[in-house]
């Protein structure tokens, strides 16, 4: 047996902390979706045979189906927990992890990216203007990593609680405590 998350925050219980992360999540995805399609767009246009796009209409759609997938398994997280079904969590700790990995490596690319090219990008800029990209990979580093131990936190609370629901759905309805049922 594997050691398990009991509360969520030292205060709440892990079922009450994956229905609050599903809402965030849900909330979240909302005001991403709305910050990136209400900002200022740009003045660069794509255009096909069938339509024309701004040039970064393209990955706002991406990005935007993306979160609609994601308010989608948000969804399915707070009916599991609710009804107490470990297969309808599964798809959000599935996600969860790889959202994870797909994190680490961002932060790492990003700011290894700056430490690396940062100062090159710059050249034709008089020394006094540049950027100190130094400063911005050390803070997207350190600030990526932060955010990534604490989403792992996060993803542990759910897991914790999928386990044990799992785990009583194994026990079968009778073998549970009675306050279980």
């Amino acid at each position: 047996m594997c050691n398990r998350l009991h509360s969520c925050c030292c205060c709440v219980s892990t079922r009450n902390g994956s229905i609050v992360i599903g809402v965030l999540g849900i909330i979240m995805s909302i005001a991403t979706i709305l910050l990136m399609w209400l900002s200022p767009p740009n003045t660069v246009k794509f255009s096909t045979f069938i339509a024309s796009f701004d040039q970064h209409d393209i990955p706002k759609i991406i990005v935007t189906v993306n979160l609609c997938f994601t308010m989608l398994i948000c969804g399915l997280l707070i009916v599991a927990v609710v009804k107490r079904r470990s297969w309808l969590m599964l798809p959000w700790v599935v996600l969860g992890i790889v959202l994870a990995v797909g994190l680490l490596i961002s932060v790492l690319h990003t700011s290894i990216t700056y430490y690396l090219y940062g100062d090159s990008q710059d050249e034709q800029r008089p020394e006094g203007e540049r950027p100190d990209y130094t400063v911005l990979a050390t803070i997207i580093l350190v600030g990526g990593l932060l955010y990534l131990c604490f989403y792992l936190y996060l993803w542990t609370v759910v897991f914790s609680h999928y386990l044990d629901v799992r785990d009583d759905e194994e026990r079968g309805r009778y073998r549970k405590a009675p306050y279980r049922r």
